[in-house]
């Protein structure tokens, strides 16, 4: 009889504790002075299962960025997709302007692949992000709206708040919310001129 994973077995406890050494220690050290084998130590897991599992340190520290991401920031589900891009465009940019930043951003910097690394790390990391996005955006088409394509949330919506962010420019509410009505066209009752 074929085995199946079980939700909340020995692989989803491993990675929690994985995942729970890895925050603990970013928070006492700071990212760049992490390393696999502190986290395996932490953990209680042998560190060939971590470089098995994530490859490297970075790796696994974008991981753990992004699900933290997910449970702090929820996306909005307000009931108009214009809505939802400016609160949560709106949540970016003040989180950007906090104190130390957005935690999330700084990992992201810190654990950046070099060019030609494929990237593979990144993607597999941000791809529960990304399908809660598309989620969103399907949302929207299953309520009538017109809702732009995944990259197009990527390149004008995210892509310029954290540009200003990395070179220091304001992201103001204002730019955040200026950014989601561009994405999604005028609104009804705008004219064009």
């Amino acid at each position: 009889m074929p085995r199946t994973p079980r939700p909340g077995g020995r692989t989803a406890r491993t990675k929690a504790a994985v995942f729970e050494a890895a925050a603990e220690l970013v928070a006492e050290r700071g990212h760049e002075a992490v390393a696999m084998t502190d986290i395996a130590k932490r953990a209680r897991v042998a560190a060939t299962s971590l470089y098995r599992r994530w490859g490297d340190v970075r790796a696994l520290l974008l991981e753990v960025a992004v699900e933290k991401l997910a449970a702090d920031s929820p996306l909005p589900d307000t009931g108009s997709l214009r809505s939802d891009l400016r609160v949560w465009a709106r949540r970016i940019a003040a989180s950007l302007r906090a104190p130390g930043g957005s935690p999330f951003f700084r990992i992201m910097l810190a654990n950046a692949p070099p060019p030609d690394d494929g990237d593979m790390g990144r993607a597999t990391a941000l791809g529960s992000r990304l399908q809660q996005i598309a989620a969103m955006l399907d949302r929207a088409a299953a309520r009538g709206e017109a809702a732009p394509p995944l990259m197009d949330v990527i390149d004008h919506l995210l892509a310029p708040i954290y540009m200003r962010a990395l070179f220091g420019a304001p992201i103001g509410a204002a730019f955040a919310h200026d950014l989601a009505d561009r994405l999604c066209g005028p609104a009804k009752g705008d004219s064009q001129i």
